[in-house]
Protein backbone atom coordinates (compact mmCIF):
# COMPACT_ATOMS: atom_id res chain seq x y z
CA UNK A 1 0.00 0.00 0.00
CA UNK A 2 2.84 2.58 0.59
CA UNK A 3 4.46 1.62 -2.56
CA UNK A 4 1.25 2.55 -4.41
CA UNK A 5 0.69 5.53 -2.41
CA UNK A 6 4.09 6.91 -2.86
CA UNK A 7 3.55 6.10 -6.75
CA UNK A 8 0.93 8.12 -6.73
CA UNK A 9 2.80 11.10 -5.01
CA UNK A 10 5.77 10.66 -6.85
CA UNK A 11 3.21 11.00 -10.54
CA UNK A 12 1.55 14.01 -9.20
CA UNK A 13 4.73 15.45 -8.78
CA UNK A 14 6.27 15.14 -11.62
CA UNK A 15 3.12 16.15 -13.59
CA UNK A 16 2.89 19.47 -11.30
CA UNK A 17 6.12 20.30 -12.20
CA UNK A 18 5.70 19.40 -15.76
CA UNK A 19 2.77 21.54 -15.86
CA UNK A 20 4.39 24.86 -15.50
CA UNK A 21 7.21 24.11 -18.30
CA UNK A 22 6.22 25.46 -21.97
CA UNK A 23 6.64 23.92 -24.98
CA UNK A 24 8.23 25.39 -27.50
CA UNK A 25 5.87 26.83 -30.54
CA UNK A 26 6.23 26.22 -33.91
CA UNK A 27 6.64 29.13 -36.72
CA UNK A 28 4.78 27.75 -38.98
CA UNK A 29 5.86 29.38 -42.75
CA UNK A 30 2.46 29.94 -45.03
CA UNK A 31 3.03 27.96 -48.04
CA UNK A 32 -0.11 29.76 -49.79
CA UNK A 33 0.93 32.82 -51.83
CA UNK A 34 -1.70 35.12 -53.62
CA UNK A 35 -0.49 35.21 -57.19
CA UNK A 36 -3.02 37.66 -59.06
CA UNK A 37 -6.79 38.40 -60.31
CA UNK A 38 -9.09 37.85 -63.25
CA UNK A 39 -11.95 40.65 -63.61
CA UNK A 40 -15.37 40.22 -65.41
CA UNK A 41 -18.25 42.49 -65.81
CA UNK A 42 -19.52 42.06 -62.29
CA UNK A 43 -16.55 40.03 -60.09
CA UNK A 44 -12.89 40.23 -59.29
CA UNK A 45 -11.45 36.59 -58.34
CA UNK A 46 -8.42 36.62 -55.99
CA UNK A 47 -6.15 33.22 -56.09
CA UNK A 48 -3.84 31.93 -54.36
CA UNK A 49 -1.62 28.71 -54.67
CA UNK A 50 0.49 26.42 -53.05
CA UNK A 51 4.05 27.22 -54.90
CA UNK A 52 5.57 24.42 -52.82
CA UNK A 53 4.47 21.80 -55.15
CA UNK A 54 5.14 20.81 -58.53
CA UNK A 55 3.67 22.36 -61.30
CA UNK A 56 0.63 22.59 -62.05
CA UNK A 57 0.28 24.41 -59.01
CA UNK A 58 -2.97 23.79 -57.02
CA UNK A 59 -5.22 26.91 -56.45
CA UNK A 60 -5.59 26.61 -52.32
CA UNK A 61 -7.62 29.61 -51.80
CA UNK A 62 -9.43 32.19 -53.77
CA UNK A 63 -11.70 34.92 -52.83
CA UNK A 64 -14.58 37.06 -55.12
CA UNK A 65 -15.56 40.09 -54.66
CA UNK A 66 -18.40 42.32 -56.30
CA UNK A 67 -17.10 44.75 -58.37
CA UNK A 68 -19.42 47.81 -58.06
CA UNK A 69 -19.20 47.74 -54.06
CA UNK A 70 -15.83 45.76 -53.27
CA UNK A 71 -17.81 43.38 -50.91
CA UNK A 72 -16.23 39.72 -50.30
CA UNK A 73 -18.73 36.99 -51.71
CA UNK A 74 -19.29 33.26 -49.73
CA UNK A 75 -17.50 31.01 -51.38
CA UNK A 76 -19.31 27.27 -51.96
CA UNK A 77 -16.55 25.55 -53.71
CA UNK A 78 -13.76 25.68 -56.70
CA UNK A 79 -11.10 23.71 -57.87
CA UNK A 80 -8.21 23.86 -60.84
CA UNK A 81 -4.64 24.65 -61.22
CA UNK A 82 -2.37 27.03 -62.15
CA UNK A 83 0.67 27.22 -64.59
CA UNK A 84 3.80 29.56 -64.34
CA UNK A 85 4.27 31.15 -68.05
CA UNK A 86 7.68 32.17 -69.79
CA UNK A 87 6.29 35.36 -69.89
CA UNK A 88 6.30 35.46 -65.79
CA UNK A 89 3.00 35.15 -65.09
CA UNK A 90 0.21 32.49 -63.94
CA UNK A 91 -2.38 31.08 -66.11
CA UNK A 92 -5.48 28.37 -65.31
CA UNK A 93 -4.79 25.38 -66.57
CA UNK A 94 -7.68 24.19 -68.66
CA UNK A 95 -10.45 26.01 -66.69
CA UNK A 96 -11.56 26.22 -62.87
CA UNK A 97 -14.65 26.17 -61.57
CA UNK A 98 -15.75 28.33 -58.58
CA UNK A 99 -18.93 28.90 -57.24
CA UNK A 100 -19.99 31.48 -54.62
CA UNK A 101 -22.93 33.40 -53.16
CA UNK A 102 -23.86 36.81 -54.53
CA UNK A 103 -27.02 37.02 -51.81
CA UNK A 104 -29.07 34.28 -51.71
CA UNK A 105 -28.19 33.27 -55.69
CA UNK A 106 -25.85 30.36 -56.15
CA UNK A 107 -23.64 31.25 -58.93
CA UNK A 108 -21.42 29.23 -60.78
CA UNK A 109 -18.63 30.43 -63.28
CA UNK A 110 -15.86 28.54 -65.31
CA UNK A 111 -12.33 30.47 -65.28
CA UNK A 112 -9.83 30.46 -68.35
CA UNK A 113 -6.75 32.12 -69.45
CA UNK A 114 -4.06 34.57 -68.00
CA UNK A 115 -4.43 35.70 -64.28
CA UNK A 116 -3.57 39.44 -64.36
CA UNK A 117 -0.66 41.01 -61.59
CA UNK A 118 0.91 37.65 -61.48
CA UNK A 119 3.53 37.62 -58.74
CA UNK A 120 7.42 35.97 -59.30
CA UNK A 121 7.55 32.81 -57.23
Amino acid sequence: MKKLLLSLVIIAVAYTLFSFTTLQKKVATPTVTEIGYQKDGSYLYTFYADLSKASPNPITYMQVQKVTNGKVLTLDDFSGTVLFQKSQKFTINNKMTVSFYDGDKLISKDLKGLIEGGILP
